[in-house]
Formats: C-alpha cells, structure tokens, sequence
C-alpha cells in the first residue's frame, strides 16, 4: 500500500462502481459473508482519491438467511469506512475505504483499496494467514478456524524476523493490529484477514495493511440496544468487556481472546511495545466526532444516522479511555 497523506472524500462524491469492470483474478480475496466484486477503477477514475487501474473491493452489507435480497444490517457498510477513518487517526496502515454505490442493482457498500499492484512493474504476491496457519498445526480447519491462535502466529512472526525475511518490526506490527482491533471493536481477525506480500523471489517479505475490519463498531446492534447503551455506561462497558477476537492466544486456551485484554497480555510479553500503543491512542477526540458527523451528510440508501454515529462515537471513545488508562498505569 501505497502512503498517501490525504484521502478526502466528500459527500458529494460518492462512488458509483456500475461501470467499472471486474476483474477476473478474484481467488486472491479471502472468502466471507458479504457479497462483494472486485473491480478496477478506469483510467479516467471518477474523482482524485481513487487511483486508475487500481483494483478496489465493492462490498455490500451482509444478505438475511431467511430473505437473500434484503440485508441483515443494511448499514453496516459504514463500519468498514468508519474503521479506515479510525486507522488514519491511529497512523496505522489500512486499506483506504469509500462510500460507494452499484447503481444497476442500487445497493451501496463501501469500495476498499486493494493493497497490491500499485506498480505493476514491480511482481509481489500475497499468502493469507490460513496457509501459514495450515502449515504449522495440524489438521487446521479453514472454515472455521477454531486453532487460530497469537502464539502461533508470533513463533511464525519471530521465524520470519530470525531469518531476516521480514522488513519490519514485527512485534510493532501485532501489538498495533491487536489495538486497533481493540478501538473498532473488530471480531474477524481471522486467518484470512491478515496475511504476507512477498517479494518476487521470496527473500523479502511484509505484513499486510490491517484489511476487511467492517465486522466492528457495534454494527450488529439494532437501534433499540444501542439507544439502551447510550444512557447504561455499565451496559457499554459490559459489551466492550465480552468483545473477543477470532484467534484464541494458545492453542490450548478454551476460549478466545479478549480484545481489551489481549492488548494488555501482548504487552505485558513485550512491554516495549507499550509507549508505541499510547502513541497511537494519542488522536483527539473531536477529530472523531468530526469524521462521523460529515458522514452523516451523505445522500445514500441505508445512511449513517446521527443517532448511530453519536453510539459509534461513545462506543470507540470508551474503549480507547480504557486502553490508555490501563496502558499509561503499566508504562
């Protein structure tokens, strides 16, 4: 991924993803829950945030098993916009995310940055986490990823690092993304949600931009819960204490770790890591507020009401409050 400074999207320029045509190598994007095309912005690309022939991800909010044409969560689209927004606040790498809309079928979604082929001179590919997964434990299932686990994932890190393979810190790089996951509140950090780009033959290698955090932000929470936890802060704080990730931290562990807690495991493993967390909780508060209150300004089915971004806002507040808290006490 590219590093561009400033990705601005205004309310009037949302992205109609109708005519831009679909790329045929689809089988490099993890599989999920949400239907979703990958597409590639044409050469004359509609607005100066999207970049020609870059390949972008439509994705739609997640399809009702009872009824196949009407969402579950028709507005969770938002969430991964909203957590890209976080991740920009944060200094971190992620994947940058736009409202959009198909208009021949007119559902919106959010169009997301696929974080290769920027230059196509230059021949990288990508491993999801699944494979490295399989190749060191046993009988991994991928469907439901029961083993994943940190510990894990760090002896695969640490080989990578041993080996001089990797070309970046990768302690860095687990104790930003268990963070962040933390703040958006993101479940799905499974293992085809993170994964490596190597280089051509293999000797250099990176971690992905954090990708795919839509499952967040408490989008899975109708009108009524979230206006219940908007008055009951210990109702919120018990919500934010039983957010667990995907991955469990060992493989003999029973359950699966917390988000708010498994921030302060990793950290008490590598305690170095903690002025680098502080740093990246160290964004304003009103610069959030601003962010959700512009995209509560876009004409779009299936809006941002103020009245979620007003939860979104208290919600992501009070984790990052409990973070920084329990961090700055362990400093």
């Amino acid at each position: 991924m590219i590093d561009r400074k400033n990705i601005y999207q205004s309310s009037t320029q949302i992205i109609d993803v109708a005519k831009w045509p679909v790329h045929q190598d689809y089988e490099v994007f993890p599989v999920g829950a949400r239907d979703k095309s990958l597409r590639v912005c044409p050469d004359k690309a509609p607005f100066d945030f999207c970049l020609p022939n870059q390949r972008y991800l439509f994705k739609e909010a997640i399809k009702s098993a009872k009824d196949s044409r009407k969402p579950r969560h028709p507005d969770q689209y938002w969430a991964e916009i909203i957590a890209f927004k976080i991740g920009r606040l944060m200094k971190l790498p992620v994947p940058p995310a736009f409202v959009a809309i198909n208009s021949e079928t007119g559902e919106p979604g959010s169009v997301i940055e696929w974080f290769l082929g920027y230059q196509p001179d230059i021949k990288e590919r990508f491993t999801p986490g699944g494979d490295h997964m399989q190749a060191l434990i046993d009988d991994y299932d991928r469907e439901k990823g029961r083993l994943h686990n940190l510990e894990t994932i760090i002896k695969f890190s640490r080989a990578l690092g041993r080996n001089k393979t990797l070309s970046h810190n990768w302690q860095e790089y687990w104790g930003l993304c268990l963070c962040y996951d933390a703040v958006i509140g993101n479940t799905d950090r499974h293992q085809e949600n993170w994964g490596v780009i190597w280089n051509e033959n293999g000797s250099l290698a990176r971690f992905t931009p954090y990708f795919d955090n839509g499952t967040s932000l408490g989008h899975e929470l109708f009108e009524k819960k979230f206006r219940q936890f908007t008055t009951d802060e210990n109702g919120l704080r018990a919500y934010i204490n039983n957010g667990r990730h995907h991955m469990k931290w060992s493989l003999s562990s029973e359950r699966r770790l917390p988000l708010i807690d498994g921030v302060f495991d990793f950290c008490m493993k590598y305690p170095a890591m903690i002025p680098l967390l502080i740093d990246s909780l160290s964004w304003s508060e009103d610069a959030l507020e601003k962010v959700l209150s512009e995209l509560t300004t876009f004409t779009i089915k299936s809006p941002l009401t103020e009245e979620r971004a007003a939860f979104i806002y208290k919600l992501t507040v009070l984790r990052r409050r409990i973070l920084l808290e329990h961090l700055e006490n362990m400093a």
